[in-house]
């Protein structure tokens, strides 16, 4: 009857043991994730400021010319 109650009382240790390792790989995963997360957002913040900045040349360099073609007509 003793040795079942040691085993159930070794068992309890290790599994929480088990426990807190579980737990400490959980919060190192959640840490991972979330550090790659906000790698991926700089990086589609920086793909979206590059696009915003290329669509305004691009639509400064249509009024440009637009107003220069004004211009010429006027002239």
């Amino acid at each position: 009857m003793m040795a079942i109650g040691r085993l159930l009382a070794s068992a309890l240790l290790v599994l929480a043991g088990a426990a807190c390792n579980t737990a400490q790989g959980v919060k190192q995963d959640v840490a991972i994730g979330a550090e790659k997360t906000g790698e991926a957002l700089h990086k589609s913040g920086e793909a979206v400021g590059n696009a915003l900045n290329k669509t305004g040349e691009a639509v400064g360099g249509a009024l440009k010319r637009s107003g220069d073609a004004v211009q010429k007509v006027v002239e």
